[in-house]
């Protein structure tokens, strides 16, 4: 029997919230107005306090598809996307934040090109589609649209090859991307998104890339992407672990140009040093089997780095106090 046989539902729509249960009524609206309703709507509260669980709880959907809702303490996104790995039913995962919404026709549309995919390249595996995202207020295209439209590809050739950056929108086979996982790190409650995204890349895993929007996506002013200093400074340990796993991915792989392993150095070495000493950190990065003079450069603007942090992170708490 095929994984879509197994699946209840062609799509879960996976949503992780905190503190946004004045815009869950816009995400529900969005959903009601999919123009393809064979989907679950999954969302994990992250530990809310503003009500919304119990807006979630209350809820009556008015569409055609399934509300699953879970909660866990705050522990952060990406615990919120292992939650969501346990628990969904649908054939192909996607995701949206909060605060984003989709193009009414954005599933109908997902799943037609999915079709295409294994109608037009039948001995290639390919596992997902991804498209673009477009600011909400704007409707500018964020980032780079790919160089072809449709283009088989995989995650990394895409992002460190052809250099389309930035968000982008996908839905891939439910049972290839559950198999990665986040890693919890006490205490701390942020690792980067492409911690998950890039394995799919760095295993080959094809997807379908298509220049279209698939996302409206609005950045809040107490979300991450406003926040990017505050959020990455208090997540040390998992910036840490992220480069590290990057640096080690990247160079087996060899598709990734040396300057962007360079650069994923200075950042392990700069968020290494938040709980490190130096020496430490210099013992560690011997473990990477890069080019002494890369490690040596890499090491130096790493704890010129830090030293800035120390610096901004003492004028921000004087401004605070």
């Amino acid at each position: 029997m095929s994984e879509k046989q197994n699946a209840r539902h062609t799509f879960t729509v996976f949503v992780p919230t905190y503190n946004r249960a004045h815009l869950l009524p816009r995400v529900m609206e969005c959903m009601e107005a999919q123009t393809f309703q064979d989907f679950e709507l999954l969302i994990v509260d992250d530990g809310s306090t503003d009500g919304t669980y119990d807006y979630l709880q209350s809820y009556q959907p008015k569409g055609a598809f399934t509300l699953r809702v879970f909660r866990q303490e705050n522990q952060g996104r990406h615990i919120a996307f292992n939650v969501a790995f346990e628990h969904a039913r649908g054939f192909l995962f996607t995701t949206i934040n909060s605060d984003d919404t989709m193009p009414d026709d954005a599933l109908e549309r997902f799943w037609r090109w999915w079709n295409y995919a294994q109608q037009h390249y039948p001995d290639t595996p390919i596992v997902g589609v991804e498209g673009l995202c477009a600011d909400m207020d704007t409707g500018e295209i964020i980032g780079e649209p790919f160089p072809q439209s449709p283009m088989v590809s995989d995650r990394i050739e895409m992002h460190f090859v052809h250099r389309c950056r930035k968000d982008k929108q996908r839905a891939v086979r439910t049972d290839i991307i559950s198999q990665y996982r986040f890693p919890q790190i006490p205490g701390e409650k942020y690792i980067m998104p492409s911690y998950l995204w890039h394995q799919l890349g760095f295993d080959r895993h094809k997807l379908l890339f298509v220049n279209e929007v698939f996302c409206y996506k609005e950045y809040l002013k107490d979300g991450v992407t406003k926040n990017r200093f505050k959020t990455l400074s208090r997540n040390p340990r998992g910036m840490a672990l992220y480069y590290a796993f990057f640096i080690e991915r990247a160079l087996q792989d060899g598709r990734v140009p040396m300057d962007e392993i360079e650069d994923a150095l200075i950042y392990w070495v700069r968020f290494s040093l938040y709980t490190d000493p130096f020496p430490f950190v210099l013992r560690k990065s011997l473990g990477f089997r890069l080019p002494w003079r890369t490690r040596l450069r890499g090491l130096l603007r790493g704890v010129r780095r830090r030293r800035q942090d120390i610096r901004r992170l003492c004028s921000e708490a004087e401004k605070e106090g």
